[in-house]
């Protein structure tokens, strides 16, 4: 269960407190989760702040308080002197516990992950407090109970700690599943504990304060419970908006204490607000042009100009309607209701150019977009390029762009998009050329802003599929160098977001930066510096010891050495010991979540060179399961002695 909310101030008098609040979204993007400064919820479930409250202490309440009271009161019906173990103690549910069995005459057993969250729990009246990083709770809940057990196991743990802890359950106890993991997974749970009368209860807050009877009858009894006193406000940390990226960190690496509150008040820090991402939309009696118009990217294009209410495309390429592909994609777009003619002409050449644009205004429907996709490609060392090489790589995208600028000075355009690359900003060898091409691209697009004329670059990284690099069968050389492949909607979905919203050079890529800055220098310079830490990268040199050392090995020694190195990258990612990480225990275990994952298995296929995705994590997710995976994936042959 996350752990942050967000304050919200409400002008009307009384003030009140949303219990459930749906971020407000148009009615077709509602199903998306954002943070936002309003919010739309039911008047039924809002409660009256009291007087003496904060808006910081109030948001504390709502989704810990309900779902404790609703678990322990109304369907574990807590009685006195019971005993309560619950798991992830210094969350806020489990500080949220303790007030709830306070008021009830039971004593509770908690868990947490670090000395300091322990002590923070004995201070607030935990009983007994033990290490939830280790199975070790289960002896020594056994020990504190004389071997009887708990009545209620309020439990956020996954794997196989679920097991252990329906173990630890007297006859007629109640066991309160908070955690999501394994009831997404469809993870199974053995029945025999159940022989001794067991409640397991599956917790959904939503499914409850939706109920048009138990949603406000559970609302009232949570304002009863506040307005007595019983319910107090958490301990929490508060964050301006403007600083949630922080707050994020803080919850990623579970370093906070009961509730993170994100606050709007007027007297903190600006919050930097950006617009809403828009779509872009083409005037449909009006006609398009694309350069390099009749195969590859520029022919995805033109579909997705369509897509955006074009009707009337000017293809440019050499060949023009004699290019191999022209035939198909012109009928293509003619089936869509596209009026599309493919042209013949040199972009380098003025009087070509100039023939096509006229034709095109002689056409009836003006000229009111660019699309500059021409491109020529001739990669070699610097040494061994001649002028007349590197001229013919700069033309047609620079002069061929220029030529473009200043025959439509007199148009009014929607758009003005031209195709660059990411070896603009980053190089790349033997591409000295193709990278200065694309550099003026970026120049005169920003020349254009400045004169308040409309113009896009967009640095594309490799696109698979179609263009250059499928019609090269570059995929996997570019994959190999931690250039991930693009697929042409991805790509161009991405650019009408940058589009709309107003860009005007931005680059569109997937990358490995680990591999990339070992193949290009320029990655490794401060520019670079937060996408490609060098703390985080793997050498070549050191990859190919370790890789070599792993082949040498027989299986048993591999398997070994691969968990130790995952073991310390992960200790490196939870911030630590690697000692304290069974490479037995399913690594969920450990308070590895989704962000966390990404993190490590990021860490852990640039170490190993080798593919690992994140539906690995759902399949093995122990230490030992991933270096049994990683080496397979590696096809180290055995090494063993007969």
């Amino acid at each position: 269960m996350i752990g942050i909310v967000i304050q919200l101030r409400f002008l009307a008098r009384p003030l009140c407190l949303p219990v459930m609040a749906r971020l407000w979204r148009p009615k077709q993007e509602q199903s998306k989760v954002d943070l936002a400064s309003h919010a739309t919820t039911p008047a039924a479930t809002l409660l009256r702040i009291p007087d003496e409250m904060s808006f910081a202490e109030a948001a504390t309440f709502p989704v810990a308080f309900l779902t404790v009271h609703h678990t322990l009161v109304e369907q574990a019906r807590l009685s006195p002197g019971e005993t309560v173990l619950v798991h992830g103690g210094a969350g806020a549910v489990g500080l949220a516990v303790l007030q709830c069995a306070r008021a009830h005459g039971t004593r509770v057993i908690a868990t947490a992950g670090t000395d300091t969250k322990r002590d923070l729990l004995r201070t607030l009246g935990a009983e007994h407090v033990l290490d939830s990083r280790s199975l070790d709770f289960v002896p020594q809940v056994r020990e504190l109970t004389g071997g009887q057990g708990v009545d209620v196991v309020v439990n956020s743990l996954s794997g196989e700690a679920i097991a252990h802890n329906l173990d630890l359950l007297r006859p007629n106890g109640r066991f309160i599943e908070l955690g999501k993991r394994d009831i997404f997974l469809n993870n199974p749970v053995t029945l025999r504990p159940f022989h001794r009368s067991l409640t397991f209860t599956g917790f959904n807050l939503d499914a409850v304060i939706s109920d048009p009877v138990r949603g406000p009858r559970l609302v009232a009894d949570l304002a009863t419970q506040i307005t007595r006193g019983t319910y107090r406000p958490l301990p929490h940390t508060v964050y301006p908006a403007a600083r949630v990226e922080e707050a994020f960190h803080l919850l990623q690496h579970s370093r906070h204490t009961g509730k993170v509150v994100i606050s709007f008040d007027p007297l903190d820090e600006p919050v930097p607000v950006e617009p809403a991402p828009g779509t872009i939309a083409l005037d449909s009696d009006s006609t398009y042009l694309i350069t390099g118009g009749l195969d590859g990217l520029g022919a995805a294009t033109a579909h997705w100009l369509a897509d955006h209410g074009a009707r009337h495309l000017a293809l440019l390429s050499r060949r023009g309607p004699h290019a191999p592909k022209a035939p198909a994609l012109l009928q293509q777009l003619t089936a869509r209701g596209v009026h599309a003619t493919a042209y013949a002409a040199d972009i380098t050449d003025r009087a070509a150019l100039r023939h096509v644009i006229n034709a095109v205004d002689a056409a009836g429907h003006p000229l009111r977009g660019i699309v500059h996709a021409a491109m020529h490609m001739d990669d070699a060392p610097l040494s061994e390029l001649t002028d007349d090489r590197f001229a013919a790589v700069l033309a047609p995208k620079a002069a061929g762009a220029a030529l473009l600028d200043h025959f439509t000075e007199d148009c009014s355009l929607d758009l003005f998009l031209t195709y660059s690359s990411v070896s603009a900003g980053i190089g790349n060898p033997g591409q000295s050329a193709y990278a200065a091409a694309n550099a003026y691209l970026e120049a005169l697009v920003r020349a254009r802003h400045n004169m308040g004329k409309p113009g896009t670059a967009l640095a594309w990284g490799p696109i698979g599929q179609t263009g250059y690099v499928a019609r090269n069968a570059m995929e996997t050389a570019m994959t190999e160098r931690g250039l991930e492949l693009l697929t042409p909607a991805e790509a161009l979905t991405t650019a009408g977001l940058l589009m709309a919203g107003g860009a005007d050079v931005a680059g569109v890529g997937r990358y490995r930066w680990g591999a990339v800055r070992h193949l290009v220098p320029a990655v490794t310079t401060p520019r670079f510096a937060l996408l490609a830490p060098a703390s985080s990268m793997t050498s070549p040199d050191v990859r190919d010891e370790l890789l070599e050392t792993l082949a040498a090995l027989p299986t048993a020694e591999a398997l070994g050495v691969i968990t130790d190195r995952l073991s310390h990258l992960l200790a490196s990612v939870l911030q630590t010991d690697p000692a304290d990480l069974d490479p037995t225990r399913p690594v969920t275990d450990f308070g590895l979540d989704s962000l966390l994952g990404v993190q490590f298995l990021a860490q852990a296929r640039d170490l190993f060179a080798v593919r690992i995705a994140p539906a690995d994590m759902a399949t093995g997710r122990t230490l030992s399961h991933f270096a049994r995976l990683i080496r397979q994936r590696l096809n180290l042959h055995a090494n063993d002695a007969e």
